[in-house]
């Protein structure tokens, strides 16, 4: 593909490269080799006793460091439970149901379409969803009709976009259907 002009001069330039990278790595050992140890590690705070949430939509932040108990999510590899001092983790949110234990019998349950959950290290939880609804305020009846509309524009569709819209409403769809069914 490249002419030998073409080819030396690549050849030149890649070991110009390498030459300089292998300096700089030297020069970082260099520099590793004067370091030394911390004398005592930093003291442990232990595992909080309650976890921070940041529930956030778009529109609104639904809870903006709240402190909580428990919130249970449904991750795209299936649900998992957040406690204070949870392992750091970031997950795909499948449509499903937060539930947020406030406190022993306190708990709050959420609808949310699809978004991303990030468990920090220092036992702060936050939830970024599409959209984010109260399950007291889903309306059964608009859940179903909405359903039907989702599959009958899948069943229409022929473009793969469309298709591919109607699919993601259809599982929205369901998912509501499911979590108003769990009740």
């Amino acid at each position: 593909f490249f002419s030998s002009a073409i080819a030396k001069m690549l050849a030149r330039s890649v070991g110009s490269m390498a030459r300089q990278a292998a300096v700089r790595a030297s020069a970082r050992m260099a520099v590793a080799g004067r370091r030394s140890f911390a004398d005592e590690a930093p003291k442990s705070q232990g595992i909080p006793t309650k976890l921070t949430l940041n529930l956030l939509a778009p529109h609104q932040a639904i809870f903006t460091k709240k402190e909580v108990d428990q919130v249970i999510i449904p991750g795209a590899d299936g649900m998992f439970g957040v406690l204070p001092g949870h392992v750091p983790t970031i997950s795909e949110l499948k449509p499903g149901v937060v539930e947020v234990t406030h406190a022993v019998g306190e708990v709050e349950r959420f609808f949310v379409s699809s978004g991303f959950v990030f468990a920090h290290a220092d036992s702060t939880l936050d939830i970024c969803g599409i959209e984010v609804v109260k399950m007291e305020d889903l309306d059964p009846s608009l859940v179903s009709s909405g359903k039907a509309e989702a599959e009958a524009a899948l069943g229409r569709a022929t473009e793969e976009v469309e298709k591919a819209k109607a699919q993601i409403a259809v599982e929205v769809y369901t998912a509501m259907t499911e979590a108003l069914n769990a009740k």
